[in-house]
């Protein structure tokens, strides 16, 4: 109904529909919502055109010289605020978004036309918002166009997955970086409650949510008649404080692995829960896994699921690094040399195999995907040494590791 008018002739036209003659074509009220979508797009735009203003007051500012000592973004993102009727941090927000706007035109463009949202584009710049501007440009391309009816959330993610392919050996060096930084701080609000805020690696905070809800699951299915939230916040409280000490359930965290990293390309893992993450850092979860259950999924090119463990680790800390110095640091799969990524069951954990060092060996990632395919099995016979039987029946025996040099 609104489709084909320009942004600055919605309103207009908006206010001066009949929405009160009901077509036998129109009983549910149809007019409405393309009423409803028409001012969303004008307010989308109208956004944008305010985001373009403080970019070019910013830029004014910048060129002329501030009128006060200092940077005038401080200035600049104040008055923003104060014009709007907002904080000066959601000023400085704003701010951010037009300078970072610069270096991505589809998605400047895609905001300016009102294809998405302002919630969408800040989402987006959030992601990019401490790279340099060759990396932000080479996102904003991989986007351009995927970004229509996604969700805030999706969009972050996409940009997520965008950044690690990009650069998978630099987005690996920002986790490292970002995973140092932790800390747990408290808010204050009204009415007596509060939110407590937890920023740290990803997997372990996943690792908590998901072993709350488990708890809270059960404890319902028992007929406790306090609600979720009530039942996880009450068990984070006893768990932290050590009051009443409960047992965690037993959880389990997925890591979405693309096949194509078993072939070092650069693209994405995905932490379950969490979202896109580096290939390294999804082989370290799974490889140094101590107390939590993890599980990759491998992936094809369309996202089916090409592949999975079928075995959970559960190798201790350091249960793991001893099979890793007792076997060199080497996969034992036959003719292969290449470092050691995951420690394996031998006899799978799902037909009963033990998480000891008699029944471990250490693996690269290719190694221990071929393991589980259809046809394959692998044996360890009393002498240490293993056995490989591909499909067509041939055999490859891993001799046992070479006694370390005693000292």
């Amino acid at each position: 109904m609104f489709e084909d008018l320009a942004p600055e002739e919605v309103l207009a036209a908006v206010a001066s529909a009949d929405f009160g003659v009901h077509e036998p074509i129109d009983l549910m009220g149809g007019k409405h919502i393309d009423a409803i979508a028409a001012l969303e797009r004008l307010l989308r735009v109208t956004q944008a055109r305010i985001v373009e203003q403080v970019d070019a007051l910013h830029a004014l500012r910048s060129s002329t010289g501030p009128s006060l000592e200092g940077d005038p973004s401080l200035t600049v993102a104040a008055e923003t605020a104060l014009a709007r009727g907002m904080s000066p941090t959601a000023g400085r927000t704003m701010l951010a978004t037009a300078v970072h706007l610069r270096s991505m035109p589809a998605l400047r463009s895609a905001f300016g036309s009102g294809h998405v949202s302002e919630g969408t584009v800040r989402a987006v710049v959030r992601v990019v918002r401490d790279l340099d501007v060759d990396t932000s440009t080479a996102v904003d391309a991989v986007l351009e166009g995927r970004l229509d009816g996604v969700s805030p959330r999706r969009a972050a993610e996409l940009a997520r997955t965008a950044v690690v392919e990009h650069d998978v050996e630099a987005a690996a060096q920002r986790e490292k970086t970002a995973r140092a930084q932790q800390y747990v701080t408290y808010w204050d609000e009204p009415d007596g409650v509060g939110t407590l805020i937890v920023h740290g690696p990803a997997e372990q905070l996943v690792g908590i949510q998901q072993s709350l809800q488990v708890h809270a699951d059960r404890l319902r299915a028992r007929g406790d008649e306090r609600d979720r939230g009530q039942i996880m916040v009450n068990t984070l409280f006893e768990r932290a404080t050590g009051i009443e000490t409960l047992a965690g359930p037993e959880i389990e965290l997925s890591v979405l692995m693309p096949v194509e990293a078993l072939q070092g390309q650069p693209v994405a893992a995905e932490l379950a829960g969490h979202g896109p993450i580096s290939p390294q850092l999804g082989a370290e979860l799974v490889d140094g896994a101590h107390q939590s259950w993890y599980r990759r999924l491998f992936t094809d090119a369309a996202g089916s699921l090409a592949g999975l463990d079928r075995t959970r680790r559960c190798f201790t800390g350091t249960l793991a690094s001893w099979i890793r110095t007792r076997d060199h640091h080497r996969c034992r799969q036959p003719s292969c040399d290449c470092r050691i990524r995951e420690i394996d069951h031998i006899r799978p954990h799902r037909s009963g195999g033990p998480t000891t060092e008699g029944n471990a060996q250490g693996l690269c990632r290719l190694s221990n995907l071929v393991k589980e395919l259809p046809g394959w099995h692998v044996a360890r016979d009393p002498s240490g040494s293993i056995r490989w039987t591909t499909p067509t029946g041939h055999t490859y025996d891993a001799p046992p590791p070479r006694p370390h040099r005693r000292t």
